[in-house]
């Protein structure tokens, strides 16, 4: 069995491989000329995209052994999710190394935001009620887009699926951890969509420690959960109206404590209540297409450490954000030209009960120009991006005003496809860099990524193969240092990173049958003074090599998914000599689901599912000391009427 998990990344690449490639072969041998077969209708989205992007479609999603947007984004190339254990655990996306503030995360073409520290959980968000998940390196090339979707390094769109006939469904899962979740989806034709559902979870999962200083097996503690979803989405014509609540109370167990894992706990809560509500509205009048959208974001968040128990740290504070969002877009295509202009106001404030804390809230405007070109194979975009930021609180930092610009060209001959792109970004500070009592400096700037990328794509009805290389660089990089002491730290900017990286990414599919395999390679190091121990240093949590297979197959009732990942060893701290770093791992998940729909039960169907995460029980860290749980089993039971 070592062994085996050992050498699983192989193993199960190659396996996935020549199923694909052993079913084609199998079936393509038993077509006969003279029958005549049904071809399912098929929808021709009128734009084609010419930027590197990364899909996983509706029924990738739903074979996945996942429950969250985190669980199928770390399939993709170039992505690093930061998981800090459980079911609870919050769940971060970095892509190409450019840290999770640079990622633009998009429901439904509008940004989920946090003004706060400027991240996205995604263990938030349920992969239940989409269509699609995927994710674009710079931007998409729409003409309709927004001037937010401009400002990210890279975007992860996340598309609500939209419903084709009238059902009602309720499941049930129980699994690993004394973990339960009851949820009910309702969709009315092709107007409406409402899905919600509970889950708890004690987290209590064994976890074992191994370094060369210690040996230590304990159950992780205070990693509870209860947590209630509910959403619904209603579409008529060209608007889409999206309201998201959630409300959850977690335990957060902290890092391991050597050798005292099962004596010491962490006793930290959280309360998290966040709710937003979107109308969007998207029509064209011939050559001319217009885009607007209103949204409204209201976010709570409790924090607490301060019991008895606890001799450490002793913290009781609420926070509570709200954001305010408005965007138009118009755009115009004249023969092989095309040209939009964008503008969007978001206002966000942000409260606090820590001593000292000033209310403060931002205004945050940006305005985009874009030019488009399209003759035969040629594609060219050119964008520039103006933004003005502006906090009003007492001693609030100065405004900041900066423009940006990036360029995408793609050529196609065929099945064929070259692309290069440059894009350069910054990013705001957040308000806790900013103002954040104990850490928060008002004279930070803002930190500059530039992106350059060369890609390749092969695409045909099977297969979409695409290889990129790239070139990233961040300066005045935001990082939280001592500034007088170890026990008095701030924020600064500090030095430069630079990245240069290889992506590859096959997404094949064949009938029943689909196949997607990444691969990264990635040299991340630290450029910022040659005079320092830690020059040309890797970047903390940035592997050189990660692998990806997910191996799915559909036939009739019957779906079935096997999926791999290996991530290479990583370094933890700022300087690689200081500790070593956390291991390589490899990871494979199994799901088996069948649908029973027998013609008396008039249209009424009964689906069960079973999945094996983490099979073969490989104990690892995407976080140092926030151990991953081990195997864990799942059973689902859903009923649809």
């Amino acid at each position: 069995m070592m062994l085996l998990c050992g050498n699983s990344t192989a193993h199960t690449c190659v396996v996935a491989m020549l199923l694909f490639l052993f079913s084609i072969t199998v079936q393509a041998q038993n077509v006969r000329l003279d029958s005549v077969y049904h071809i399912n209708e098929i929808v021709v989205d009128g734009h084609k995209e010419v930027s590197a992007n990364q899909v996983i479609g509706y029924e990738q999603i739903q074979a996945l052994p996942s429950s969250s947007v985190a669980d199928a984004l770390k399939y993709m190339a170039g992505v690093q999710i930061k998981d800090y254990g459980g079911l609870g655990g919050q769940k971060t996306i970095n892509v190409r190394s450019l840290g999770s503030q640079h990622v633009g995360v998009y429901l439904d073409g509008v940004r989920i935001t946090n003004a706060q520290n400027g991240t996205v959980d995604l263990g938030k968000y349920s992969l239940t009620t989409l269509e699609s998940v995927s994710l674009f390196n710079a931007n998409k090339t729409e003409m309709l887009m927004t001037a937010s979707e401009y400002a990210s390094a890279s975007t992860v769109y996340l598309k609500t699926h939209r419903p084709d006939s009238t059902s009602l469904s309720a499941s049930y899962a129980y699994s690993s951890f004394h973990t339960h979740k009851a949820a009910a989806t309702f969709s009315y034709k092709n107007w409406l969509l409402l899905d919600a559902a509970y889950t708890s979870s004690v987290g209590d999962y064994p976890f074992e420690y191994h370094t060369e200083y210690e040996d230590t097996t304990g159950t992780r503690r205070n990693s509870d959960i209860k947590m209630f979803r509910i959403e619904t989405c209603a579409f008529w014509k060209g608007f889409q109206w999206h309201t998201y609540y959630f409300d959850s109370q977690r335990g957060l167990p902290g890092g391991i404590v050597r050798r005292l894992s099962d004596t010491y706990t962490d006793v930290g809560r959280e309360w998290d209540r966040n709710f937003f509500s979107q109308l969007t509205w998207r029509e064209q009048y011939g050559d001319l297409s217009l885009r607007a959208i209103g949204k409204y974001t209201n976010d709570y968040l409790h924090y607490r450490s301060d019991y008895p128990e606890n001799i450490s740290v002793h913290s009781n504070n609420k926070y509570h954000q709200q954001d305010i969002y408005g965007a138009a877009t118009g755009a115009y295509r004249f023969g092989d030209f095309g040209v939009s202009v964008s503008s969007d106001l978001r206002w966000s404030d942000l409260t606090c009960d820590v001593k000292n804390f000033h209310y403060v809230y931002r205004l945050d405007s940006k305005t985009s120009v874009s030019a488009f070109y399209n003759h035969r194979g040629l594609n060219l975009t050119a964008s520039g991006l103006y933004t003005l930021v502006s906090d009003h609180t007492k001693g609030s930092a100065k405004p900041l005003s900066r423009c940006t610009w990036n360029m995408l060209a793609s050529y196609a001959i065929g099945r064929w496809q070259a692309r290069a792109f440059y894009k350069s970004v910054f990013r705001v500070p957040t308000l806790n860099d900013l103002y954040y009592t104990l850490v928060g400096n008002r004279n930070l700037k803002p930190e500059y990524t530039k992106q350059l990328d060369l890609g390749i794509t092969y695409q045909d009805n099977i297969f979409n193969i695409q290889l990129d290389g790239y070139y990233n660089r961040i300066e005045d990089r935001i990082v939280c240092l001592p500034l007088k002491g170890s026990y008095q730290w701030t924020m600064l900017n500090y030095g430069y990173t630079r990245c240069l990286g290889l992506d590859l990414s096959v997404n094949a599919h064949y009938k029943n049958h689909s196949l997607l395999l990444t691969g990264t390679f990635q040299d991340d190091r630290n450029r910022t003074d040659p005079t320092e121990d830690a020059y040309n240093d890797f970047i903390a949590y940035s592997p050189r090599w990660s692998f990806t297979a997910v191996y799915t197959f559909i036939y009739k009732g019957l779906t079935a998914s096997l999926s791999h990942m290996f991530v290479d060893k990583r370094y933890w701290t700022a300087e690689n000599a200081i500790d070593d770093p956390l291991t390589a791992y490899n990871c494979t998940d199994i799901k088996v689901g069948y649908r029973f729909a027998p013609k008396a039960w008039h249209g009424h169907s009964l689906t069960a599912e079973a999945e094996c995460q983490d099979l073969f029980d490989v104990r690892y860290e995407m976080i140092q000391r926030w151990p991953m749980p081990g195997r864990r089993f799942g059973i689902t039971i859903k009923y649809t009427l």
